[in-house]
């Protein structure tokens, strides 16, 4: 596999951009995005997905200069209409809404309706987090998983997603099946076994075969009947808080997943409690985990915690590792 520095990637995606008629600021805003999830570990949707990206831009489903508006303001609650532009900048955009709404009331929330694929919903979170407050996230998707006890597909995976500030900050990015579908093309593209089961084969049988469940798309919920239940009711409150797309209608009046609805929320931890008191109590949370007696696979870690290893790692490699069918199909599209 080849060692794409992040320079050379960043640079790729913006000619990639710019050759489609985004300028030059906001094409180099958008790349900067899939760059730094690339070089915080997630490789699914900062590489992988951006051919996916650049076909729904060919297609004439993501408007790459469209901006959002706000058309519904609410105190603390807005609702802005994405009007079915990049979802980076999208989410972007909309988390340093949602904390300078924060900065006034507390607690600020941005609906975002006919929105696209925000890639990594923890980059909005996380850019919370960073800030100093906590961040809360969600959003739909088209029908690509099976409801409890179903077998076609009738829900999303619909995101749920939260961070909070610390040393290192917290976050937690949660599909709403087992495994998302850029963590399953992963262990195709590496041809590795799942190391717990993701689905149900062609005989209806658990599994842990990636490559039958990238094929069949018979993807299990995260925790059985309980992600299943989260996707449905996620998606009842993003259509609703956002006045937008529903899983259903993504799926069955548009011919393809653009469209979503998200929302972000941000809390001002500055307003909830005192600094020292703060660090303190964080502090003894993490301690208090990270004292954990070793199961016999491995260390006990918490959320967010490796992110710096993947920084340092792409730092003394001199890049990020591609595999080669995904970088050749990136580069086939500066043609």
């Amino acid at each position: 596999m080849p060692t794409i520095s992040l320079d050379e990637l960043h640079n790729t995606y913006e000619t990639i951009l710019i050759s489609r008629g985004m300028p030059l600021s906001s094409a180099s805003r958008l790349a900067g995005g899939f760059v730094e999830m690339a070089n915080e570990g997630v490789y699914s949707h900062g590489i992988n997905r951006f051919p996916v990206f650049i076909g729904q831009v060919d297609k004439g489903q993501i408007q790459l200069n469209a901006v959002p508006k706000c058309v519904n303001s609410m105190g603390a609650l807005e609702q802005w209409d994405c009007q079915y532009g990049p979802g980076v900048l999208n989410g972007l955009i909309c988390a340093d809404r949602a904390m300078e709404l924060a900065r006034e009331y507390g607690i600020g929330m941005v609906g975002m309706r006919n929105s696209n694929h925000w890639m990594r919903g923890g980059a909005y979170v996380l850019r919370m987090a960073r800030q100093g407050f906590a961040g809360i996230a969600a959003t739909n998707s088209i029908a690509v998983m099976p409801a409890w006890g179903g077998k076609d597909h009738r829900i999303g995976t619909n995101p749920l997603i939260m961070a909070i500030a610390g040393d290192p900050p917290v976050v937690v990015d949660c599909s709403m099946s087992q495994y998302s579908y850029g963590q399953l093309q992963n262990y195709v593209l590496a041809d590795k076994e799942l190391p717990v089961v993701g689905g149900y084969d062609n005989n209806g049988e658990l599994t842990t075969d990636a490559k039958i469940l990238w094929e069949n798309k018979r993807i299990l919920p995260m925790g059985f009947w309980k992600g299943s239940s989260m996707s449905i009711v996620l998606d009842m409150m993003l259509t609703a808080i956002s006045g937008g797309n529903s899983v259903p209608a993504i799926t069955e009046d548009q011919d393809g997943e653009f469209g979503v609805s998200q929302f972000l929320i941000a809390i001002d931890l500055s307003k909830t409690m005192e600094q020292s008191q703060y660090v303190a109590e964080m502090k003894r949370i993490r301690d208090y985990v990270l004292s954990s007696e070793p199961a016999e696979t491995g260390e006990v870690s918490i959320a967010g915690s490796r992110i710096q290893t993947y920084i340092d790692k792409h730092t003394q490699a001199g890049g990020i590792e591609i595999n080669d069918q995904i970088w050749q199909q990136i580069t086939a599209l500066m043609n």
